[in-house]
């Protein structure tokens, strides 16, 4: 996969993805919870018939801190309305997954004639802190929960590093239901090992930024096959709100996965990629 440096429209240098093979264009919009290597069933399985584009997102991983300070969900739909230009991609099937969602949404209010295709994956359309778990948080907790984030979690992440090394975090997470197992555990390991050498600082200023994020509004104005993907055992993004999100979208299709968390695609690859290959062809896009 080659990676390319590009300048975004206010000087920021962002680290983009490109598979280089396949025939259809694809972006791949990041959740706030790994890299690019989260797609990698999607990947693995449509590597011959698809062109990947991803990038990460400004402050994370390999992309450059904006001088501005600026994270909201508009500014990385302009990052990838640049990536895109910088390319030369005039139309692409958009995957989403949790904040790719929304990244999404907000690029297709800006360039609609973009799409041929959107696969929304474990994300909502916007104010997710009020969706998360339910809505059984106010506000005030998402607030302290983010100062806890900034400052105080890193006290813990020299034994969460111990512990995500030895798959000890992953196992405990599936004996409490929180995740499937599956043959991509170890890229679940690399993804939380990753995660864990973030700055939480920039990583904050981001999850801060999509909790303010609603494009509710662009529901109703998608004119394009619409795919949306949910776990029913998953708890940001929980399924009540998938199902309203597909009610809103004309023609939209739904897909449930049992068991599926908000890792879904690491989780049930087969599952996942079976409906994404049906929902391709049947819109003639492979």
């Amino acid at each position: 996969m080659k990676e390319i440096k590009i300048k975004s429209f206010d000087g920021t240098t962002l680290t983009v993805y490109d598979t280089e093979t396949g025939s259809v264009n694809a972006v791949l919009s990041n959740g706030l919870g790994g890299d690019i290597r989260a797609w990698s069933p999607i990947i693995d399985h449509f590597k011959e018939k698809l062109r990947f584009i991803s990038w990460d997102y400004r402050g994370l991983y390999k992309s450059e801190k904006p001088k501005s300070g600026f994270y909201s969900i508009n500014h990385h739909a302009k990052d990838l309305e640049t990536i895109l230009a910088s390319l030369n991609i005039q139309k692409a099937v958009f995957f989403g997954w949790s904040m790719g969602v929304q990244v999404n949404f907000e690029f297709y209010k800006m360039h609609p004639e973009k799409f041929s295709a959107l696969i929304q994956i474990n994300g909502v359309s916007g104010k997710p802190f009020r969706k998360a778990f339910h809505g059984r948080f106010p506000d005030l907790f998402w607030k302290i929960f983010f100062l806890f984030m900034q400052d105080g979690m890193r006290c813990f992440f020299p034994l969460a590093r111990v512990l995500a090394k030895k798959s000890i975090l992953l196992k405990i997470a599936s004996r409490l239901g929180l995740f499937t197992l599956s043959e991509y555990k170890d890229v679940a390991k690399e993804l939380v090992l990753s995660w864990l050498n973030l700055d939480m600082k920039e990583y904050v200023k981001n999850f801060s930024e999509l909790g303010k994020h609603d494009r509710e509004d662009v529901l109703e104005k998608i004119q394009v096959p619409t795919l949306i993907i949910y776990g029913t055992r998953d708890l940001f993004t929980p399924a009540e709100f998938a199902i309203k999100m597909a009610e809103k979208i004309k023609n939209a299709e739904i897909f449930s996965v049992e068991n599926g968390s908000h890792y879904t695609p690491l989780e049930f690859p087969n599952k996942v990629n079976y409906a994404i290959e049906n929902f391709l062809r049947k819109n003639s896009i492979i």
